[in-house]
């Protein structure tokens, strides 16, 4: 399951404009909504408002993984963004976020969502490809660092 056959050019924004957790989820979900029009954006922030209730989606060291399942939603959906500004996510180890993997899914297929899930956590906790995405201006280019990363690693 690679990335890269979901995560989408116009999923991706490599400097999110979100002073706040729930700007930062509808500017994300707003990117989806676009390229998926068929995907109730509605439904995607109300789960994904009423996951970060139950826990924090920020994994620590700038990261933030939501997620929620949707019934409008037939595949993985991601979308992912760059916080150039200290942005308060209550991650596990308080320090702001500075990069965002949004995922939606099928709500009937957590088993999916938790294999993509297992590898986007797999590859954040890499520390030169964090680096990379950081330096990243275009959505073109982070797009780029996640295909070399899987080239080179999950072939």
């Amino acid at each position: 399951m690679r990335i890269c056959d979901y995560l989408k050019s116009e999923c991706i924004k490599a400097e999110l404009s979100g002073n706040t957790r729930n700007e930062i989820l509808l500017e994300l979900t707003g990117l989806i909504g676009k390229a998926f029009p068929e995907i109730n954006i509605d439904e995607a922030v109300n789960g994904l408002l009423k996951r970060e209730k139950l826990e924090t989606t920020g994994i620590g060291k700038g990261i933030a993984i939501p997620h929620s399942g949707i019934k409008s939603c037939n595949t993985i959906v991601p979308a992912f963004g760059l916080v150039k500004k200290d942005v308060d996510f209550r991650s596990l180890d308080n320090e702001p976020v500075k990069i965002v993997f949004l995922i939606l899914y099928p709500a009937a297929q957590v088993s999916m969502q938790l294999r993509f899930l297992a590898r986007v956590s797999r590859i954040l906790r890499n520390k030169e490809l964090v680096k990379s995405l950081q330096k990243c201006n275009t959505s073109d280019e982070i797009l780029g660092v996640f295909e070399n990363y899987e080239n080179r690693h999950f072939t």
